[in-house]
């Protein structure tokens, strides 16, 4: 007895949709010859062959799988479908702004009303957008909910800049914490207590090692599941024999290496528990910090700058036991972004930007409530063209809503989904 593994290429089906028309023979006779149409659901988008699951394939082969629209033009090329890359970034954007919108905006509603956020931005580039070269850069910034135990969102909003107006605006309205990198543009968000990453505090002293001694340090991913020692911070006769940069990497090393035995903890026992076994290791940190006094325009006076101009919002995850002793939850989401980057290169418009912004919200919030993210949009396109100007059908469809828990966490299931969806219709 022995098993394989076989797979079932994808294929292109035409599928043409009548649409009985009808006149009452007897009511003609008295003049009445009013036409009388079978109910039928509308296209998906005006004049155009998209249905829901081709739509969804192309969305989510651009942004789940990375796939640029001339290799998806290859791709269906060879399932016997000529599909112009104009026309799938056209159903891309049009879909995005009509059918995907609405339900970014609602989790926009519920992302702001959260207690932490993570804040991250990445580069991009817009090869036509007014009053910008194409060689110019723009960005897309990156937002998502904190470890609070409520259904994760991940947003993503693209703007022109690197202006802190623009995470002003778009938090406008959220009070809380805000983990961040060093980035100063976050001062400008209001009403908020900002958490900066000890990662990136970390990785300075990293750098300011020569490469030669990186070697010998047994650095470990600090999102491992496990730390193989303890580390050690080491005592003052220990420091002589090793360089500054060193030492700082220690501290930081042990303060991650404790999260990672607190990582399971409620958070009041986290908070309670930081406080008793990290408050000393900060003590240490900000006295061995202050008596460090290294060359100018070195990497280790970065590193030490850096760490002094952020000596409070380093601490700052010790006021909550639900807050991260890093951003790299918001560092991940931007990496997923700009693998996607190092494929399409760019985007052609201010629109494709902005519905690359929807999208990528769209699937990384899917992804982040454990949802199956091709039936998710389907299910999206199928039912928002009845839902998108009622409050309740777009509640229906966010990512962590019972409907969509129930018909999105198993294997694709395009048919029985469809005849569930048309059933629905007025015969």
């Amino acid at each position: 007895v022995r098993e394989e593994i076989r797979i079932t290429p994808a294929k292109v089906e035409r599928i043409r949709l009548m649409q009985e028309v009808a006149i009452c023979p007897e009511c003609k006779k008295d003049g009445d010859g009013t036409l009388v149409k079978a109910s039928v659901y509308p296209a998906l988008l005006p004049h155009s062959p998209a249905s829901a699951s081709a739509v969804a394939y192309v969305i989510f082969d651009k942004i789940f799988m990375g796939m640029p629209y001339y290799r998806q033009e290859s791709g269906m090329a060879e399932l016997g479908l000529r599909l112009p890359r104009e026309t799938m970034a056209n159903w891309f954007i049009y879909c995005a702004e009509h059918y995907f919108y609405p339900i970014y905006e609602r989790m926009h509603e519920h992302l702001i009303k959260r207690d932490i956020l993570h804040a991250d931005e990445t580069t991009c580039q817009v090869l036509r957008e007014e009053g910008k070269s194409a060689e110019s850069t723009s960005f897309m910034w990156i937002y998502l909910t904190g470890s609070d135990g409520l259904p994760p969102i991940v947003l993503y909003d693209y703007a022109a800049g690197r202006s802190g107006m623009y995470a002003k605006d778009f938090l406008d309205g959220f009070k809380g914490l805000l983990q961040c990198d060093g980035y100063q543009g976050y001062n400008k968000v209001m009403d908020v207590i900002l958490v900066c990453c000890l990662a990136h505090c970390r990785r300075k002293f990293y750098e300011a090692i020569p490469v030669g001694r990186r070697k010998k340090i047994k650095l470990l991913d600090i999102n491992s599941e496990t730390w193989l020692d303890d580390p050690v911070i080491p005592d003052e006769s220990a420091q002589e024999k090793m360089i500054p940069a060193e030492v700082g990497l220690s501290y930081c090393n042990k303060l991650f290496y404790i999260e990672r035995e607190l990582k399971e903890l409620p958070a009041d026992e986290r908070k309670a528990k930081r406080e008793e076994r990290e408050s000393a290791v900060w003590r240490g940190f900000w006295n061995w910090i202050d008596t460090v006094q290294p060359l100018g325009g070195s990497k280790l006076q970065k590193a030490v700058t850096y760490a002094k101009n952020h000596r409070e919002t380093l601490c700052n995850y010790m006021k909550d036991g639900r807050c991260e002793i890093s951003n790299n939850a918001a560092e991940r989401k931007a990496k997923s972004y700009a693998i996607g980057r190092k494929a399409f290169l760019f985007h052609t418009s201010v629109a494709g930007a902005n519905a690359s912004a929807v999208m990528y919200s769209m699937i990384e919030t899917a992804k982040a409530n454990n949802l199956n993210v091709f039936q998710y949009l389907y299910m999206v396109l199928l039912y928002m063209p009845d839902y998108k100007n009622e409050p309740a059908g777009i509640e229906k469809l966010l990512p962590w809503s019972d409907f969509i828990k129930e018909h999105c966490t198993g294997l694709i299931d395009v048919e029985n989904i469809t005849a569930e969806k048309h059933e629905l219709l007025p015969i």
